[in-house]
């Protein structure tokens, strides 16, 4: 078992997103997104130590440029493994057809 740590790196696409949903649950649901945050959090955490935890996507496109995904609740986090680095590009509603998105 290796243990390399990896960089994780969230992108300004990926933090908008983050700031979209806490105002969508603030605004539209008036609820908080603290919980969800931790899930999406913690689950970033176990990348920096096993990135390749969650297989590539099964889009041949996808695969090819090295997406993977994280299922928390009703999101996905996308994201790519490269050089050490995690890049996570997005995170997604889940019911969102995001092969035009990535």
């Amino acid at each position: 078992m290796s243990s390399e740590k990896f960089t994780v790196l969230i992108y300004p696409t990926a933090e908008k997103d983050l700031f979209e949903i806490k105002e969508y649950f603030e605004t539209t649901l008036k609820t908080s997104a603290i919980p969800l945050f931790e899930k999406f959090y913690a689950s970033i955490d176990i990348l920096e130590t096993n990135p390749y935890i969650h297989p590539l996507l099964k889009d041949a496109y996808l695969q090819q440029l090295g997406y993977r995904m994280i299922p928390i609740d009703n999101f996905l986090i996308f994201y790519i493994v490269k050089d050490g680095v995690v890049q996570i590009h997005w995170f997604l509603y889940g019911k969102r057809d995001y092969s035009h998105i990535l």
